[in-house]
């Protein structure tokens, strides 16, 4: 009997770790979906550059997004008749 409580509470505790280890998943996916929006949302505006739009561009999302893009992303502004 106290074996099958014993492995009882295990049992729930793993399950409740699980469970933790997905909320932080899901989290984890939200934030990346914000950010991918707002990332759009700026790319229709033309908020592209680092330099020009600061955190608000979408060099610096793509960025937050991949740290290991840091230095390799470079966006090249359009301009009139291309």
């Amino acid at each position: 009997m106290a074996t099958d409580v014993v492995a009882l509470h295990t049992a729930n505790q793993e399950l409740a770790q699980a469970v933790a280890d997905l909320q932080r998943a899901v989290d984890r996916l939200q934030q990346q979906q914000a950010l991918q929006t707002h990332a759009l949302l700026n790319a229709i505006r033309g908020q592209w550059d680092a330099a020009q739009f600061g955190t608000q561009s979408v060099e610096a999302i793509i960025v937050a997004l991949n740290p290991g893009l840091q230095g390799k992303v470079n966006a090249v502004p359009f301009a009139d008749g291309r």
